[in-house]
């Protein structure tokens, strides 16, 4: 069973989601907290699979901050923030922080369960309509390397997952392919999110595409 703690000051709200996820058979909602205080007592105190988060909880500084404070105090427990803010810097800024996940608020119930299942199986979960805003942001920093040629420095196994996630393989098919664990390919797919600075895949082949590191 997957345990969820609710984060936001809303009751209404809290109520709403725990409604959604309510009849769910491997889902269940263990902790309904209102203040950030709550979230950190909770934690301390019961075992959480996932936390959706409001980043606006109450400030949005509040709701970086407490997530960044999660990933680092409870390494295992995933973090997806349930927001109404559709802005990519936004967006980049809680994956920084260590957010596994990002949905909007008037997410489906079905597009919601999926995100938690998804964290929980130590993967990121974003949507069509977060990957649309990502994709069609282009930041100053990473325009300037494309333009002048810069490139992350990749490791010879680093240059072959690339090559092979732009082909579409799967991560097991790139397993069997490199003669390597799935869990192997998932540490050098994480490495290169993070080299290159984006937080999925679709991000990740196409600034990969723009600096010409692949074709």
């Amino acid at each position: 069973m997957i345990r969820v703690l609710i984060a936001d000051d809303h009751n209404v709200f809290v109520e709403g989601i725990e409604s959604l996820i309510s009849g769910s058979s491997d889902i269940e909602v263990a902790q309904r907290c209102y203040n950030v205080s709550s979230v950190v007592e909770s934690l301390a105190e019961t075992p959480i699979d996932v936390v959706l988060l409001d980043i606006s909880f109450p400030q949005i500084d509040d709701g970086l901050s407490l997530c960044e404070q999660i990933s680092h105090n409870h390494p295992t427990t995933k973090v997806i923030a349930l927001t109404m803010h559709d802005d990519a810097s936004l967006i980049k800024r809680m994956v920084k922080k260590g957010a596994k996940g990002y949905l909007l608020k008037n997410t489906t119930k079905n597009e919601l369960l999926q995100a938690i299942q998804t964290v929980h199986r130590e993967k990121q979960y974003f949507n069509e309509a977060i990957t649309h805003i990502l994709l069609n942001d282009e930041p100053r920093s990473r325009k300037a390397m494309a333009g002048a040629g810069l490139r992350p420095n990749l490791t010879p196994r680093e240059t072959e997952v690339l090559t092979l996630i732009a082909q579409g393989l799967t991560t097991q098919q790139m397993a069997n392919q490199l003669f390597v664990s799935a869990k192997a390919v998932e540490f050098h797919r994480s490495s290169l999110l993070m080299k290159f600075g984006v937080p999925n895949t679709a991000l990740l082949i196409k600034t990969a595409m723009e600096m010409q590191c692949i074709d």
